[in-house]
């Protein structure tokens, strides 16, 4: 089924390749804070990375998989809020190891390597809070 434009894109030529760009950077910055934000020995720091892993976590499985930012990036740029033609809306993560590492990870595989490593660095945060000097 095709999905009807409802709305002109906001952002079109070099602005919308700009907020692509934009946008990817702040994934990537998502993606390092996940990966790494247990490292800060800052306590509001580590708290905010134990509310930001599990946060992640509803907010794609209410988005049915997807980051809402990809969704308005979407949005902005072709007026809808779903793109099927974008390789990342849905599978980010699998465009950026493809791009960055060379595999090609299959979306069940990288979604039980993404959940495992949410988990892990989910309870590193808590052991690094909790060896934090009162």
């Amino acid at each position: 089924m095709n999905e009807t434009r409802w709305r002109l894109p906001l952002v079109t030529g070099e602005a919308a390749g700009a907020l692509r760009v934009f946008c990817h950077g702040l994934h990537m910055a998502l993606v390092f804070y996940g990966l790494f934000g247990w490292l800060i020995p800052s306590a509001p720091w580590l708290i905010a990375h134990l509310v930001f892993i599990p946060g992640l976590i509803v907010v794609w499985v209410a988005n049915k998989g997807i980051c809402p930012l990809n969704n308005l990036e979407t949005l902005m740029t072709s007026g809808r809020w779903r793109d099927p033609g974008n390789a990342e809306e849905g599978s980010f993560l699998i465009v950026i190891v493809e791009r960055y590492l060379g595999l090609r990870p299959t979306q069940g595989l990288m979604d039980r390597v993404t959940y495992g490593l949410m988990a892990f660095v989910w309870m590193l945060s808590w052991l690094h809070l909790g060896m934090l000097p009162a």
